[in-house]
């Protein structure tokens, strides 16, 4: 896959590493702080909300979207749109009523659904915007909500002693996951996609052959396929992320790189 980066003053970890005995170039890592993204200038400020773009690629496109104030109606012609809240209360509002919802509640809006979008308390809160504008909808498909305290509460879609998770959404054209990570994950690659993620509550290292770096809430980070990588909690507790992939990865074909 060919991503393409929009030029902005971002604070982007970027590396080349090795990948095969053949020594090939892999695509670098892409690391974005929110804290330095919400620094500098927006991609675009549309009605009541100020948007900077993550990553962008010719399948996808991740946003960081700040909401200011009330917006007005909104909707896509094509596509799926995921919102994600990272920060604060928002009120949705859809055709069938309203939901106000929190930190990790997930929102799948199908093409052509209108909704609005408006503060539910004090200050500004933060959404993740993860558009895949070739993903395909049944006509007429409702809108998903996931309340991450009602999705954690549930059986989980796997459990291992380093990490549990939930799978959010699953389609040919992507995959989002909500994930909570006890211990260190072993060294490993996707020989089929593109792996990215953006941490929702603790702190956690990734780790590649040339890069360690840690991870605050609210920052982001892409993987390309084939980069060899692991992550680790940094302090105590647990570390709490949503995974997304466009397209998704098959696990059966990950690359377990150590035992």
């Amino acid at each position: 896959m060919t991503l393409t980066f929009t030029a902005r003053p971002l604070c982007l970890a970027l590396g080349v590493f090795v990948w095969s005995a053949a020594a090939q170039a892999a695509e670098p890592l892409s690391l974005v702080h929110r804290s330095a993204l919400m620094a500098s200038p927006p991609s675009a400020t549309p009605s009541g909300q100020t948007v900077w773009d993550m990553h962008h690629t010719t399948l996808s496109r991740t946003s960081l979207v700040r909401l200011d104030q009330a917006t007005a109606e909104q909707r896509q012609e094509r596509g799926e749109r995921t919102l994600i809240v990272l920060e604060g209360q928002v009120r949705f509002s859809f055709a069938n009523g309203d939901r106000t919802l929190g930190a990790g509640d997930y929102v799948a809006v199908p093409a052509g659904q209108a909704y609005r979008l408006q503060p539910a308390g004090e200050g500004s809160p933060l959404l993740l915007e993860f558009d895949v504008p070739g993903s395909t909808t049944a006509p007429g498909a409702a809108v998903t909500v996931k309340e991450q305290a009602s999705v954690m509460a549930g059986p989980t879609s796997w459990n291992d002693p380093s990490d549990r998770g939930w799978t959010l959404a699953k389609t040919a054209e992507k995959r989002v996951n909500l994930v909570e990570m006890f211990s260190a994950l072993k060294n490993h690659s996707h020989p089929d996609a593109d792996h990215s993620l953006i941490l929702l509550k603790g702190r956690a290292r990734v780790v590649t052959p040339e890069e360690s770096r840690v991870l605050e809430p609210g920052d982001y980070v892409s993987i390309p396929q084939d980069v060899p990588h692991k992550y680790d909690v940094e302090g105590d507790g647990s570390a709490l992320f949503i995974s997304f992939d466009a397209p998704a990865y098959d696990p059966a074909k990950t690359v377990y790189l150590e035992q």
